[in-house]
């Protein structure tokens, strides 16, 4: 009998365990950057942007793509945290409670502000970079 209860308990462990760890991932959001610079000159594709390649295309519409850096950063909700990446482009975060989806993050980049919900991957356009009318861009994804 006592066999019985300790399984029943180790159950009930269990589970409100994974309701916890769950609940907590709810209320954090990761944001992962990656800045690259587009440009309309033809060069062989940048391998760390492979996947992203498609998106990049339909979005800015240049011909190659170089990959320049890449930062991550947490923020909590209610809270604020800030990605930075080089050449002094940054990204403001601001994570606010979503219906029941987990996180929405408010991203700021320049002069662009957007809203990604969680599991999500925009593009952002940023500033030109360089003299050959090339532009930086950021590839954000929320998790």
């Amino acid at each position: 009998m006592k066999h019985k209860y300790v399984g029943l308990v180790f159950l009930l462990t269990v589970t409100l365990f994974a309701r916890a760890t769950f609940a907590a991932d709810a209320k954090r959001a990761t944001i992962h950057a990656i800045l690259v610079v587009a440009s309309n000159e033809r060069r062989a594709a940048d391998p760390k942007l492979a996947p992203y390649e498609d998106n990049l295309k339909r979005t800015l519409r240049y011909e190659s793509y170089r990959y320049v850096g890449e930062d991550s950063a947490s923020v909590a909700s209610g809270g604020t945290a800030r990605v930075v990446l080089p050449g002094n482009n940054r990204l403001d975060l601001e994570a606010e409670k979503s219906d029941g989806r987990g996180l929405r993050v408010k991203v700021h980049f320049g002069s662009t502000d957007v809203v990604i919900p969680a599991g999500k991957t925009v593009v952002l356009v940023g500033r030109p970079a360089g003299e050959k009318g090339e532009v930086s861009a950021v590839i954000v994804t929320a998790n």
